[in-house]
């Protein structure tokens, strides 16, 4: 009995694992952990992105649609400073950062008599990029922090006459040395492959339906989205999606729960060209 006690002992001991080996499987498991992150992440991050470049697609189309409904006209863009609509009047509705429902109220994004793109795309989701987890300050006492529902907005230079009375904030950021887009036939003289209609942008950056471009290039008005892994992305009139990698840290200014606002110095910043390069040309 003694002598199969032991050998039973003996087994047991001999199916264990040491202290050493239990250490080596762990570190093993912890390598392998650490190697699988990084691909782990980079397929949410790729699966959010492809995300948002369909958004912008389903955006473009109904863009792409409009004029067809409407004498050929581009939907109207700019900004309201004055909140508050009986009819539509701009492809969604929005005023600058004081405006506090601007990004905050879906019936900004869909409801009839705000957004002309209602008929067209009523579902509110698609103007909302899925790795934008971003809040917005309400200008209440105290704030309250609430979450963003739109994260495109539209090139300044399309559907804005440059005596609009919607025109972006600032007034001035568009200039009557440039191409001002207001039909499909304004593109016969210009490349719509190289002009973009939507983009991401800022989360703490974005304000008016437009995105306002400084063509001068000294200020950044509006700066684009960095969210993708330092990528923006834009679709241009075209229907064609680029996903762009920013160059310069200063087209990527990060905030914490506070408003990025508009007129900082893009003096040197290479990606301000790019994008001005792809807004508009000279008249």
């Amino acid at each position: 009995m003694v002598t199969e006690a032991k050998s039973a002992s003996a087994t047991l001991n001999a199916r264990a694992f040491t202290l050493v080996e239990l250490l080596v499987v762990i570190g093993v498991i912890a390598i392998l952990a650490a190697l699988l992150l990084p691909a782990l992440l980079g397929a949410k991050a790729q699966a959010l992105r492809a995300k948002c470049v369909g958004n912008e697609r389903q955006l473009h189309a109904v863009w792409a649609i409009y004029p067809s409904d409407n004498d050929d006209r581009l939907v109207a863009n700019g900004g309201d400073l004055s909140p508050t609509s009986a009819n539509p009047h701009l492809w969604v509705y929005g005023g600058d950062h004081m405006s506090q429902a601007t990004l905050t109220n879906w019936l900004y994004l869909v409801g009839a008599n705000f957004a002309l793109f209602t008929s067209y795309q009523p579902n509110h989701s698609v103007y909302k990029c899925p790795a934008d987890n971003s809040t917005w300050p309400l200008m209440t006492t105290p704030p309250k922090m609430v979450t963003e529902l739109r994260s495109y907005s539209m090139n300044c230079y399309m559907g804005m006459p440059l005596n609009s009375p919607y025109a972006v904030y600032p007034v001035d950021s568009l200039s009557s040395s440039y191409k001002v887009y207001l039909r499909t036939s304004d593109f016969k003289t210009d490349s719509p492959a190289n002009r973009f209609v939507f983009m991401d942008v800022n989360p703490a950056n974005i304000c008016t339906p437009a995105f306002g471009v400084d063509m001068t290039l000294r200020t950044w008005i509006h700066y684009p989205s960095y969210l993708h892994r330092e990528r923006g992305v834009i679709v241009f009139a075209d229907g064609h999606v680029e996903v762009h990698r920013w160059m310069d840290g200063r087209t990527m200014p990060r905030s914490y729960g506070s408003i990025i606002a508009h007129g900082n110095s893009a003096v040197g910043d290479p990606d301000l060209p790019w994008i001005a390069d792809r807004t508009t040309s000279h008249r």
